[in-house]
């Protein structure tokens, strides 16, 4: 049975170094003072041992030393570490967005009431503050909400490691 990996993991990283040093999982076993089968028990995601960093270190120079480009093992750990990072701040994150949007939308609200409550407003005009009022309140409802469950988020779960 196949398994289910993500395109830039730890298990591709190994893979990709694997294929580009001419004697593939056994050249990277040497380099990591490993056997082969750990190296490759290293990126199967049901196995619970993780590459340890000196050897990570050990397989992205042999790599670049056969004339390889980049960091394989490097680049899938900072892949992870974004994505752990966009997960964990993630509410955070829409708070900000949310909360421009509010600014915004009540900005336009009081404008358009300040316009609406001049001598001669217009019905128009009148009508637009009470449109612009709702879409003020709105916004600040989301971002209320956006609150809450940060608050509750932080409540209940503590950060995490990436799988």
């Amino acid at each position: 049975m196949t398994k289910l990996r993500a395109p830039l993991s730890i298990d591709a990283a190994l893979a990709r170094i694997a294929g580009h040093l001419p004697g593939g999982w056994d050249d990277m076993a040497k380099a990591a003072g490993r056997q082969a089968h750990t190296i490759r028990a290293w990126g199967d995601p049901e196995k619970p041992d993780a590459i340890p960093l000196p050897c990570a270190i050990a397989l992205d120079v042999a790599f670049r030393s056969a004339g390889g480009h980049g960091a394989p093992l490097f680049d899938a750990y900072e892949a992870l570490l974004d994505q752990a990072l966009s997960d964990q701040f993630a509410d955070q994150h829409e708070l900000a967005h949310v909360t421009a949007n509010a600014i915004r939308e009540v900005g336009q609200a009081e404008s358009a009431l300040i316009i609406a409550a001049l001598p001669g407003a217009t019905d128009e005009q009148i009508a637009a503050a009470e449109r612009e009022a709702e879409e003020g309140l709105a916004a600040l409802n989301t971002a209320a909400n956006t609150v809450k469950r940060l608050r509750k988020k932080r409540r209940t779960k503590p950060p995490t490691a990436p799988p």
